[in-house]
């Protein structure tokens, strides 16, 4: 089994972060490589809520929502996918830092494939998926910081109209 741990600091309160990430069909809206994410279960939100993601690559795949802790923690599980994984879980813990919050992943997978498995791994797949997240908590952070308004503009003061 391998395991990825990836952080990132978001100046945003975790009640902030929380509207984002908590949004489980929105996620396509800011992690780049993906195409499109839908539920797929009548639950929009919470334990046993399912999402589908096409990425853009024309992989897929499907997750279970595994813990639901509002502004603290989630957790998902890999239900199928078109990647060679037996097995997949990720989660996600948000603590406030510094005036804003520190966002953690902790994801842990093992490959099919056999011997194989581990030397597809280390040779490429741990790479990818890595650079895959670090893209994904970047998006996530333009995303929140972008939604936050700042208390005043320049061009507030310079009666200059926003447009």
């Amino acid at each position: 089994m391998t395991t990825l741990e990836n952080s990132i600091f978001i100046e945003a309160s975790p009640e902030q972060i929380w509207s984002v990430l908590g949004r489980l069909d929105a996620l396509a809206d800011y992690d780049p490589a993906l195409a499109e994410s839908r539920i797929v279960t009548s639950e929009r939100s919470g334990l046993g809520a399912e999402r589908r993601c096409e990425l853009k690559d024309g992989n897929w795949f499907r997750e279970r929502v595994s813990e639901w802790q509002p502004q603290r923690a989630m957790a998902f599980e890999l239900c199928e996918c078109s990647f060679p994984v037996r097995s997949l879980a990720h989660r996600y813990v948000l603590t406030p830092e510094n005036g804003g919050t520190r966002v953690e992943q902790r994801m842990q997978y093992e490959l099919k494939l056999g011997l194989l498995g581990p030397v597809l791994d280390t040779l490429f797949m741990r790479r990818k998926w890595n650079a895959g997240i670090q893209a994904f908590f970047a998006g996530l952070k333009r995303r929140v910081e972008s939604t936050i308004s700042a208390p005043w503009r320049p061009a507030d003061i310079l009666g200059v109209a926003r447009s």
